[in-house]
């Protein structure tokens, strides 16, 4: 794929999210893909592992804001910044109980943004077969 098609793909992959189509998501996965969010976590591989980290993320409501990509020269990756948005439920107590913001007093109606950079290594088919989330904890805000 030239530089052109993986940054199209890494967008569509962003607008895949947005519009909550979990099968549509899955779908720009190869099958044997790995998926490490947050790098640091075990990784999850597979369509399976792949489908139950996005059932969790959009059942949040999760909303990203794509920036422009960048294309590696390797002919494989492209790099994308998000920033997203997402209910404090289900993950929030996760990240606060690691410590990595503090609890808000109203969990139900509080949301999380998030900035991260998305290195993404695509196959020929434009198929993700490896996707890394970097991000810190001061990337990590609570809204409300």
């Amino acid at each position: 794929m030239n530089e052109f098609a993986r940054k199209k793909r890494v967008l569509e992959l962003s607008r895949r999210v947005n519009a909550g189509d979990l099968d549509a998501v899955v779908e720009m996965y190869a099958p044997d893909a790995v998926l490490e969010d947050p790098v640091g976590l075990p990784p999850l591989t597979g369509h399976d592992a792949v489908r139950a980290h996005y059932a969790l993320l959009l059942s949040a409501h999760l909303r990203e804001e794509a920036a422009e990509p960048v294309a590696g020269q390797d002919a494989t990756h492209a790099l994308l910044q998000i920033t997203s948005v997402m209910d404090y439920l289900p993950l929030g107590p996760e990240y606060a109980a690691r410590g990595w913001l503090k609890a808000p007093g109203s969990p139900g109606t509080a949301r999380l943004e998030r900035t991260a950079m998305l290195v993404v290594r695509m196959d020929k088919s434009g198929l993700v077969q490896h996707l890394k989330s970097y991000w810190g904890t001061s990337d990590l805000t609570v809204l409300g």
